[in-house]
């Protein structure tokens, strides 16, 4: 029996847990802070094992990593260097979701010295997303096309059916890493110039959507690391960014100038509530008028939607705060997830969508390659399914010996991408492809 690891126990682990139980018939261990949630996911089933687990039990990874045949790291960036060395240690493959980041990249040498594989972005985005637009490239490429502009967007949204907040956003994947991600800087590409965006939702704009709507977008990470890796001409215009509903940007813009998101310092919130807390960061003396008070700090009336929104989420409310501590960001989505989780029957909706322009010899085409998912009610979200299940897939591949490079790899060749949509497709991921000719 072939046996797995799985380290975290997060939103988005039960699909592949479930595949690697039900479909793979492997033995899996899932190791996390809290095991109850593993335990939770694993519903007593007899090839799963919970393992209570935190990043500085180095000894307990070591043995962990040890027996298996595969690791999935599915805990934050912060943990990832240390998996990857115990990995690379004892020749253990590993996959994690997230970017092919420099701080892991690093190990790419030692990796390929041990004669082992280091597999990431297999997510929903990074990975469906670069996955189906590998394979764009490629069939144009072969066809002998050149592409002059690429736009890549992806998105974890509430589908349009449940999309019944103010804020027009729930959480389907860590809060906490979105808080992570909101103070990341992002680069695109316009004719070959970089273009920096280190406040990016300052870049927003609006774009139609072929075939599904109009939404906002700002840029993610870096798009311009995927010309060289996809071969593709130093001076196109490159774009890869997420969608959201409309007035997300701006209400995101508006929480990092209030200081309402920020990761590092933490605060005692003992004896707080969240009424008293607004006012404290807002300098006020008292709360009693800190709705009034703390839009004139930004510069709004009161009536302003930011505060509408905070006060929907309760951040105006003279109620206790249970935290004990934490930083902001903990304290917002302490607040957030009060109004802004899903409920059983409701589904949210993922969106990955691939365009391209190309020229052949003078006739230019758009390339359009969609994908649209639900969730399911009272089951797993799109989200869960979209970031866990490609993991899944990569790890029966390599068990199997039908993924065999080594070093840190992103999945962008057709002997990875290749089986791993395919098999997607057997989970309702599929993409719906288009060419629509732009003339000569």
């Amino acid at each position: 029996m072939n046996k797995v690891a799985v380290l975290g126990a997060g939103y988005v682990v039960k699909p592949m847990i479930d595949y690697f139980l039900e479909e793979c018939n492997y033995h899996v261990v899932v190791a996390t802070r809290t095991v109850s949630k593993a335990e939770k996911i694993i519903d007593g089933r007899e090839n799963g094992k919970a393992v209570s687990w935190t990043a500085d039990q180095a000894e307990l990874l070591e043995e962990i990593v040890r027996e298996a045949e595969v690791v999935i790291a599915m805990t934050p960036r912060s943990t990832h260097a240390g998996i990857a060395e115990m990995c690379i240690k004892h020749k253990t493959p590993m996959i994690t979701t997230d970017f092919k980041h420099p701080d892991i990249e690093v190990y790419d040498e030692a990796a390929r010295k041990q004669d082992t594989l280091i597999l990431t972005e297999l997510g929903e985005d990074p990975g469906l997303d670069n996955m189906g637009l590998k394979q764009m490239v490629d069939e144009v490429h072969e066809a002998g096309g050149r592409i002059t502009r690429i736009d890549s967007y992806g998105a974890g949204i509430p589908s349009f059916e449940h999309n019944r907040t103010p804020w027009g956003y729930k959480f389907s994947w860590d809060p906490n890493g979105l808080m992570r991600s909101a103070v990341s800087p992002a680069v695109y590409q316009i004719d070959g110039k970089p273009i920096e965006a280190k406040e990016k939702f300052k870049h927003h704009r609006l774009v139609d959507v072929h075939g599904i709507g109009t939404f906002e977008t700002y840029p993610s990470a870096d798009s311009t690391r995927y010309v060289k890796a996809f071969n593709l001409d130093p001076g196109i215009t490159i774009y890869k960014g997420l969608l959201r509903f409309f007035g997300y940007c701006n209400t995101m813009i508006h929480l990092l100038e209030s200081g309402l998101i920020e990761n590092n310092e933490i605060l005692d919130f003992e004896g707080k509530t969240y009424r008293r807390y607004v006012a404290g960061i807002s300098g006020l003396a008292d709360s009693e008028k800190v709705e009034e008070q703390f839009a004139a700090s930004l510069g709004m009336d009161v009536k302003n939607d930011f505060i509408k929104k905070l006060d929907w989420i309760g951040l105006f409310d003279d109620v206790s705060i249970k935290l004990e501590s934490g930083t902001r960001s903990n304290l917002l989505v302490d607040s957030m997830l009060k109004r802004l989780a899903y409920e059983p029957h409701e589904k949210d909706m993922i969106i990955v969508h691939n365009e391209m322009v190309v020229d052949f010899a003078g006739r230019k085409e758009k390339h359009i390659a969609s994908m649209v998912v639900e969730g399911i009610p009272y089951g797993d979200s799109a989200m869960a399914r979209a970031v866990s299940l490609p993991p899944a897939i990569a790890t029966k591949l390599i068990l199997e010996g039908k993924i065999t490079q080594t070093g840190v790899c992103m999945p962008i060749t057709k002997d990875m991408y290749g089986p791993i949509l395919k098999g997607m497709e057997a989970f309702g991921f599929a993409f719906k492809r288009e060419t629509i000719l732009l003339g000569a």
